[in-house]
């Protein structure tokens, strides 16, 4: 087979992904998240004192997300949680358990306070139909988190949008592998350039790619800012750094969408006409609605919704998230 030809097969086999997803429902890989339980009677209260977003209505059946932060404001973890009637399950990075539980294991003094990682194995999924879907074969809460049960064995059911589809992580206890892998056969896996496209379409950004330690939660744009910070809560660590950025009205940088005529590539740096450089490319793939795509943190003053920067010698326009 011809380069172009591998090309042509590999980009249909990918838009078939994407109408699989988008029209239906699909399962996605959740190998790079990790999930622990933090139970206690003090753990509502400590969280708050510790997230970046307010958790005083977060309450058993829902769900939040929040950062946990250095104190010079930069990010540990990003979050999502969901709370139980007997404890919380925080989703977040794999690589990013170590700090996290190092930050519990640190703060927490005299609070009735645990945090366990979670052993088993989680898969996601997602799609307009996932509810549906998996309503006729499992118990799930008509909020956004329950225990429940598959085969007589405990199972959580999650609410998450992994894909902006929506859809649920479903974790799995230890000793499950072999029953899920059987009763999840007849969802085909979301992957590759398929779940990129989705991923960059709906704004969500990637740990180690888009984003990581050295990131302010507010350079990460305003969709994300509004999802995981609260500038009218109490003290958290990190808090005095954010509420200056605040207050200031801006960061240095926010993470933008791309769209581009060409392929872009990672790490590419984006040039004003005048040629002078504002920001790298973190991410990129082709969306069936939009064509080549991509995600870049990029200076202010240039990022500008419909703003046009050079990239490879390519015009490339700025496009606030979500894309789409």
């Amino acid at each position: 087979m011809h380069v172009r030809e591998r090309e042509v097969a590999f980009a249909q086999e990918d838009l078939a992904l994407y109408q699989a997803a988008v029209e239906g429902v699909v399962r996605v890989s959740l190998a790079d998240k990790a999930y622990v339980s933090v139970s206690g009677d003090d753990r509502k209260g400590w969280l708050q004192g510790q997230a970046t977003n307010d958790l005083r209505s977060f309450t058993p059946g829902s769900s939040t997300a929040f950062c946990f932060c250095k104190p010079t404001g930069q990010i540990i973890a990003p979050v999502t949680a969901w709370a139980l009637d007997d404890r919380m399950v925080l989703a977040l990075p794999t690589v990013c358990v170590p700090a996290a539980l190092e930050r519990f294991e640190q703060m927490v003094v005299m609070e009735d306070v645990e945090a366990t990682l979670i052993a088993g194995e989680a898969v996601g999924v997602q799609g307009p139909e996932a509810t549906a879907w998996l309503g006729a074969r499992l118990a799930l809460p008509s909020m956004d988190a329950a225990a429940t049960e598959l085969h007589g064995k405990p199972v959580l059911a999650l609410r998450s949008n992994r894909t902006g589809l929506g859809g649920w992580d479903l974790v799995f206890p230890e000793g499950m592998a072999a029953e899920t892998r059987k009763w999840l056969d007849g969802l085909v896996l979301l992957e590759g350039q398929a779940r990129e496209a989705l991923r960059l379409e709906a704004g969500l950004p990637l740990w180690g790619a888009d984003f990581g330690e050295r990131t302010l939660p507010p350079e990460m744009g305003p969709q994300f800012e509004a999802r995981y910070v609260s500038y009218t809560k109490g003290c958290y660590t990190g808090q005095e750094v954010l509420m200056r950025i605040f207050s200031r009205g801006h960061t240095n940088r926010t993470w933008c969408g791309l769209v581009s005529p060409v392929a872009l590539a990672v790490g590419a740096p984006l040039l004003t006409p005048a040629g002078q450089e504002v920001g790298t490319v973190t991410s990129v793939a082709f969306s069936p609605e939009l064509g080549h795509v991509g995600a870049a943190m990029i200076r202010n003053g240039s990022n500008e919704a419909g703003s046009k920067l050079v990239c490879g010698g390519t015009e490339v326009e700025v496009r606030r998230m979500p894309l789409i």
